[in-house]
């Protein structure tokens, strides 16, 4: 979900100029180092001896990252530390890229849509980590970021927002894998026993409604920007792919029939589930390994966080981290892994769901929460398709085709043998 970041940019759609934004500040952006001064408060100042760096792994979607490097001596901030400013330009360029394979007007709409998003992702992190801090767990679960501070976006007159920007740990010798690549069990283990620690540690916060508010309301909330219109485009373009044009044929056809989003929202009520802190974007990318023991370093970007069903978590995970083979045969044990998990770490609290609740609700949500994963899978094919003419792009094709063969096989197959409640 990363790329890196080119500092001169200007978007054009169809020909169509769409929005040009500032390249004289950090990063490319309007951020200037006084307001990250002021963001950190207490009369804070870096000094003259000041850096940053564009993040090695790039620019996530949503969002310029950066490296600090300073001398200043603080309690507040370490020397060194990431900086992860509010920003659409790395999503722009990314539309861009996509831009002349849709009809101008689809090419307004979404860039109207997905720059509407990038306010509830940038607030969304910002409430995770500050409710994450004020619980018990924070002090335990080493593989969540340390949070440092942050600045909401907030909407002005005429459009605009104001600056908002988040300083987190950085996290050196780690890396990630992608879904051209797939999980040994013993990795797919540890996320699901950390996301199992960060759940229960966030029982408390879900069962307050109240503390529930958060930037995106819900699975539905989430996906707004991501409607069947565009999962319908974005299907025409894997059907061009000679290993997916049935499945995707078929795809076109039982969409407007398979669980919505806002009846996915209405599961926890008709199956008795309480509603739990979903990450909303668990995959490889967001899954970082260090680089000397190979064990779980990090899970990092809450920019989707809210609360709902864990199962939307799962299948975004087994969907991405497992070949189609795997999950087809481990998804059940997987499901079992976890929920014994829950039950280690839930101590005197009472569980939100039983095993048999949450393999029903993973076998309803699979059909949508795997229909709103074909995007960035397709994403991810096209810049494998880039990669030079070699061995590697070849084994990498085939993973990625054949996950999102599968993918399409089970929507269909589960909307069709949905479960009545």
């Amino acid at each position: 979900m990363y790329r890196v970041w080119k500092p001169q940019y200007e978007i054009e759609l169809a020909n169509q100029k769409m929005l040009h934004v500032p390249t004289d500040g950090l990063l490319g952006s309007n951020f200037s180092w006084e307001d990250v001064e002021r963001t950190i408060g207490d009369d804070f100042k870096f000094g003259e001896r000041k850096t940053i760096e564009p993040l090695g792994v790039g620019v996530g979607l949503q969002s310029l990252l950066g490296v600090i490097h300073s001398d200043s001596k603080s309690s507040k901030v370490p020397e060194t530390f990431v900086l992860k400013i509010g920003s659409p330009i790395a999503l722009l360029q990314a539309l861009s890229d996509q831009a002349a394979k849709v009809p101008p007007e689809a090419a307004a709409e979404l860039v109207k849509e997905f720059v509407s998003f990038l306010p509830p992702c940038h607030n969304s992190e910002i409430y995770f980590y500050e409710k994450f801090q004020a619980l018990p767990i924070a002090h335990s679960l080493s593989q969540i970021p340390q949070y440092f501070f942050g600045e909401k976006l907030e909407a002005l007159e005429g459009g605009d927002y104001t600056k908002g920007c988040i300083g987190i740990e950085y996290i050196e010798n780690v890396y990630s894998l992608s879904p051209a690549q797939n999980f040994s069990d013993e990795q797919v283990k540890q996320v699901l026993k950390v996301l199992a620690k960060l759940e229960v540690g966030f029982l408390k916060v879900s069962e307050n409604e109240s503390e529930q508010q958060t930037p995106h309301d819900g699975f539905a909330g989430l996906y707004k920007t991501f409607k069947d219109w565009f999962l319908q485009m974005n299907n025409q373009l894997l059907g061009n792919v000679p290993p997916l044009a049935q499945f995707a044929q078929q795809f076109t056809e039982i969409l407007p029939e398979i669980i919505t989003c806002e009846e996915v929202d209405k599961l926890s009520t008709a199956l008795g589930i309480k509603k739990v802190l979903v990450h909303g974007d668990l995959w490889a990318a967001n899954i970082m390994w260090n680089s000397e023991t190979n064990n779980l370093e990090k899970i990092v970007d809450f920019q989707m966080i809210h609360f709902g069903l864990a199962a939307t978590d799962l299948t975004r995970f087994f969907n991405t981290c497992l070949s189609a083979e795997d999950r087809k045969l481990k998804w059940r044990e997987y499901l079992k892994y976890f929920h014994d998990s829950l039950v280690e770490e839930v101590d005197d609290q009472e569980l939100p769901y039983t095993y048999e609740q949450l393999e029903l609700s993973y076998r309803l949500v699979y059909p949508r929460s795997s229909a709103q994963l074909l995007p960035p899978l397709s994403a991810i094919l096209e810049n494998v398709s880039k990669l030079p003419d070699d061995e590697v792009k070849q084994a990498a094709l085939g993973t990625v085709i054949s996950k999102i063969a599968g993918i399409y096989a089970d929507i269909i197959e589960e909307h069709k043998n949905r479960p009545k409640i």
